[in-house]
């Protein structure tokens, strides 16, 4: 007979998906450029929630390592974009 898997917490992904939300808002109402430095704010809490939860549900896909690496790159290239791309 197996053990049951452990309860893990929802709250990682439920604070992604109002970040994300809000970066949306901030999108509509403050400009692209806002918006999209949201997102890349947002991936960065990606990267510390994936380091230093357990398993954080919702956010874990690869190795520890690789989504860690992805999320972070991800956020940079977002930010540069947004920041860089003259006319958002």
């Amino acid at each position: 007979m197996t053990s049951p898997e452990p309860q893990r917490s929802n709250l990682a992904i439920w604070l992604v998906l109002i970040g994300v939300a809000l970066s949306v808002l901030l999108g509509l109402t403050a400009g692209a450029r806002v918006g999209a430095i949201g997102i890349g704010v947002v991936l960065v809490v990606c990267a510390i929630f994936r380091a230093v939860l357990d398993s954080p549900v919702g956010l874990v896909i690869r190795t520890r390592t690789v989504d860690i690496v992805l999320y972070g790159v991800t956020a940079v290239l977002i930010g540069i974009l947004a920041v860089a791309t003259p006319s958002i």
